[in-house]
Formats: structure tokens, C-alpha cells, sequence
């Protein structure tokens, strides 16, 4: 009888340990660096930009049989991020995510979408907005490879433009604030800038100054890419970023880079970015793309149907078998391979917060230091009642997965070993169990500890709308009025829906409300970036790039 108890007690610890070692733990901001929030050690990005299909109603983590390609092949590549720039929150993600989770691969998520996003030509942060935003997060904070999510990409892209600053500092707060209130582990929020040399650093400095750091990014990103062919850590402008990041209080790394020349040059920066020139200051980078495209940045092809590029939305789309493009795709897995920095373990740092100062109203930035950030009406965020929650404990995909399709409940990770039965326990207390029962206790016993520790003041329940306690105006609609920052001048009288519109392609103007425009996140500019010490480059033609 007792063997057969210690029997049990062995499988049910290795179900444990097996289940836990599937999960990726949770990575984490801390001061200016990322972290594994299990090892300790420091978390470096080399990753990719995640696309498969055109279109606005794709969503590349809603089509489980390309996941399970994709992610097999760029384990391979050596991906241990990709970026998506957009998903639908309705839709299901459980198995993509857990083929990412098995690949060890985290996920970097756009909360924006085609019709929700910042307008250029009328800034706002409104209840719409918000509403979009925290679905997304509401449908993937559950999964412990998410890495971190991006209110915006690319919304300044012009001196004009960097009106939009506090908008972007006060959708930051606000999605914080229901992360924190919804008992999310701490999911960094932050964003993704464009590389233009007259407000780049103005916009670094702005999303992380000022005393109230609830208003701050979690971390800031940019797309750059002026390191090309035979360029350099000087000509490229690298080594200006670097310097530029000295006592960045948030990590900082490149969510857009790359090159399009042919050859073994192609990826000369990640030598810079993951290398000892900047490892110290930067966290990482995400080479654009993946799938090969017009514009000739990708590293793998499809052999598509037609029924590929009318995708709708609806219905399961296809699935392709990626096929590598050679030279680039062993270029670059060879460059990652070599590329193994091992930073600073998070018991040998210590952060030191420098407050940042905000950029002055002088010459390109237009917004006064002192400008109040904007807020939505009747907007109330408010905690959930604490109660267990897999959420802030970071189950695995897998254990979803396997919860979605069982009507019992997802384990509770943080009851330990007490549902063991009383014979069980007591097998193990008189040693009748084999030493490796021991030995698989202690590890269980060490990570479930950890994790409750973590997450004892986080713990909430499930995630639902019902918790969301957003009031909406009394006619039932969103916001009435906007706060509009002081800016110099009126740069927002000057901004004229013809000269924010830019090239997308197909995708050129979609519908917002009564209004047609375009969300400004979903702009960029096609034309060369101005570098002060080197030549300019060409950038993605935006074929596949929202």
C-alpha cells in the first residue's frame, strides 16, 4: 500500500515538475535591465517581427498550425522573441502561445489595432481607446511568455507631431493602472518610437521623466535602421544611442531593426546590440521580418495560394511551410549563435534611479514641461477583490491549454503539496519514498514558494469585463471632452489629416466612427532617416507592416 502511495507521490512531483519546466517564468523590469523572474539572470531580445499573411484581420497568433511551423523553425533560427503587431482579443490564443511557450520564444505585443490607435491629425486618448487597449491585455496577461505590451508604435514620427507625447505618456498610466488593479503580474507597458533625430531622444527622456513614476514607461523601444552593409558602431549612430541611454531608468531596446543587403553584412548590429559596446545599456533588438517581402527583409518564404492574400477573418486561414532563404537565415543564425551575453544577475544589481529631466519646449519639441497629462471622463479603475489567480501566478500555456478543454480548473499552483493525501505525506515523512522523491519535492517545493512570494499581494481572480468598473457617460457613450496639453504655439490646429497621411499600401485609410482617417500609430514615413553621423538609409516599404 505505501509503495504504491510513494508511487503516486513520485509521478504526481514529476507531473509537477514536468508541467512547470513547459512555462517560461515571466520576464521582468527591473531598473534598467530585464529579467527572468525565476533564474535571476538578465534577459537579452533577439527577435523578430511576426507576420504571415496580409491584411488588417490578421492575426498571426490565431492560427495554430502556422504557430507550431514558425516557432519549431525559429527556434532553430535562435528567436527567443517575436513581435506582433496586431491580434484580435476575441479571438482564441491559447495554442499559439504555447507553441511559442514550448520554443521558448516570448511574445511582444501592439495593443493597437487598424481602427484603434492614435490619430495625428486629432490627438485624443478616449474610452474607445482605452477599452480596445485592456482587452488585448486582458486576453494575454494569462500567459507567462508574454513579454510586454506596446501602447503605441511610431505615433511621432515629425517635430509636429511630438504633440502626441502626453497622450502616449497618459495611455501608459492608465493601462499601468489597470494592470495593477486587475492583480496582473507586472507586465511591462512602454512604446515604440520612430527613429527621427529632431524628437527621438525628447521622446525617451519624456516617457520617463518627472517624480510620479506611475506615469512612466516600463520601458522604451525603437525602430531603427541605420546600421547597414559596411557601416559602423560611429557611422551608423550607434554609439550617439548608446551614449544617449547613459542612466536610463527603464530598459531600452531596438523594437525595429535591420537591413536589406545581401549577405553575411545584413546583421553587423547585432554584433553591437547583444555584444560588449552595448550590452551593458541595451537589452536587445527585434530584426524586421520574418516572412520575405517586397522589400526583401525577411529570412524565410511561403509558397502562398491565392486564397492566402484574401484572407478575412473569418474561418481558419491556411497554413504554409516556411522554407529558410539562404544566405540570410544561416547569416543570421550564426551571428546569434555566437551572441550569448550573460549581462548581470539580478542578485549582483542594484538599481539607481536618477529622476530624468523633461525635454524643454525649444526648437522641435513642442510640449511644455509643465503640461498636465490628459484624462478620460468618468474613467474609474478600482482593484479587484484579491483571491487566487493562475493569471498572477504565470501558469503555463500548456496548463491552459489543457484547462480549455476539461471542465475541472486549472490547478491552483500556490496550495503546494497540501492536497496530497494524509498517507501520501506521511510516506514521505518516514522516508518510505526513494531519495528522489526528496529531491523533487525540494525543487517543486522551492519554485512554489518562490512564485507565492511574488505574487501573495498581486493574487486576483480570473480576469472578466465585469471588473473593468469603467463608468461611461450618462448617454452610454465614451468621452465628451478631451484635455488638450499646452503646447507651444497650436501645433494641434496645425496638423491637417493630407499632411499626416504617409504610404501603407493597401491598407491606406481605414474607418474611425463617423470619421475617416487614419490611426497614427499605423503611419511612417517612407522616406530616408537624417543621421548626424552618417548617411541616410532606406527603410521597410511597409508592405506587411502595420
Amino acid at each position: 500500500m505505501q509503495s504504491r502511495m510513494s508511487a503516486s507521490v513520485v509521478a504526481l512531483l514529476a507531473a509537477l515538475l514536468i508541467s512547470r519546466s513547459l512555462c517560461l517564468a515571466p520576464i521582468e523590469a527591473v531598473g534598467a535591465k530585464l529579467y527572468d523572474s525565476e533564474t535571476g539572470e538578465q534577459f537579452y531580445i533577439r527577435g523578430i517581427a511576426y507576420s504571415v499573411v496580409d491584411g488588417p484581420d490578421y492575426d498571426a497568433l490565431n492560427n495554430p498550425a502556422q504557430c507550431k511551423l514558425d516557432a519549431a523553425l525559429m527556434e532553430t533560427l535562435g528567436v527567443n522573441t517575436v513581435r506582433v503587431y496586431t491580434v484580435g482579443s476575441d479571438n482564441p490564443h491559447d495554442e499559439c502561445m504555447k507553441y511559442f511557450d514550448d520554443a521558448e520564444i516570448y511574445v511582444l505585443i501592439d495593443l493597437t489595432t487598424p481602427k484603434t490607435g492614435f490619430n495625428r491629425a486629432e490627438p485624443e486618448w478616449t474610452m474607445d481607446m482605452f477599452t480596445s487597449f485592456t482587452k488585448t491585455l486582458d486576453a494575454f496577461a494569462k500567459y507567462g511568455n508574454l513579454l510586454a505590451v506596446m501602447v503605441g508604435n511610431e505615433v511621432i514620427n515629425d517635430e509636429r507631431s511630438s504633440v502626441l507625447a502626453p497622450y502616449i505618456k497618459a495611455a501608459i498610466r492608465d493601462i499601468k493602472a489597470y494592470r495593477d488593479g486587475q492583480g496582473y503580474r507586472n507586465i511591462p507597458v512602454g512604446y515604440s518610437a520612430a527613429d527621427v533625430n529632431s524628437v527621438r531622444l525628447d521622446t525617451q527622456n519624456y516617457l520617463a521623466c518627472g517624480s510620479n513614476i506611475s506615469n512612466h514607461a516600463d520601458f522604451f523601444s525603437m525602430n531603427r535602421y541605420s546600421w547597414c552593409g559596411d557601416s559602423t558602431f560611429t557611422m551608423s549612430g550607434y554609439s550617439e544611442m548608446y551614449d544617449e541611454a547613459e542612466d536610463y531608468p527603464v530598459p531600452i531596446f531596438l523594437s525595429e531593426s535591420g537591413c536589406n543587403n545581401i549577405g553575411d553584412s545584413r546583421f553587423g548590429d547585432q554584433e553591437a546590440i547583444l555584444g560588449p559596446q552595448m550590452n551593458d545599456r541595451y537589452s536587445g533588438a527585434v530584426l524586421y521580418e520574418w516572412k520575405e517581402e517586397r522589400n526583401e527583409y525577411g529570412v524565410v518564404s511561403y509558397e502562398f495560394s491565392t486564397s492566402a492574400f484574401s484572407y478575412t477573418g473569418t474561418g481558419t486561414p491556411p497554413a504554409y511551410t516556411p522554407t529558410p532563404i539562404s544566405p540570410d537565415f544561416y547569416n543570421l543564425q550564426s551571428h546569434w549563435n555566437t551572441l550569448t551575453p550573460t549581462g548581470t544577475p539580478s542578485s549582483d544589481y542594484t538599481p539607481t534611479y536618477m529622476e530624468v529631466s523633461c525635454p524643454t519646449s525649444i526648437g522641435a519639441w513642442s510640449v511644455r514641461q509643465a503640461a498636465t497629462l490628459p484624462t478620460i471622463d468618468n474613467l474609474v479603475i478600482t482593484t479587484k477583490p484579491a483571491a487566487s489567480s493562475s493569471i498572477a501566478a504565470g501558469i503555463s500555456s500548456a496548463q491552459i491549454v489543457a484547462a480549455s478543454s476539461s471542465p475541472t480548473a486549472v490547478p491552483n499552483t500556490s496550495s503546494g503539496i497540501s492536497s496530497l493525501s494524509t498517507g501520501a505525506k506521511a510516506a514521505i515523512g518516514v522516508g518510505i519514498a526513494v531519495p528522489l522523491v526528496v529531491v523533487v519535492l525540494a525543487v517543486v517545493a522551492f519554485f512554489l514558494w518562490r512564485r507565492r512570494r511574488r505574487n501573495k499581494e498581486a493574487a486576483a481572480a480570473d480576469k472578466g469585463p465585469e471588473y473593468s468598473e469603467v463608468t461611461q457617460n450618462s448617454q452610454g457613450g465614451g468621452v465628451t471632452e478631451f484635455f488638450k496639453p499646452e503646447v507651444e504655439g497650436n501645433p494641434v490646429a496645425q496638423l491637417h489629416a493630407d499632411d499626416a497621411r504617409h504610404e501603407l499600401g493597401s491598407q491606406a485609410v481605414y474607418q474611425m466612427g463617423d470619421q475617416e482617417s487614419e490611426p497614427a500609430e499605423l503611419e511612417a514615413t517612407n522616406r530616408p532617416q537624417e543621421l548626424s553621423n552618417g548617411p541616410s538609409v532606406r527603410r521597410p516599404s511597409r508592405d506587411n507592416r502595420p
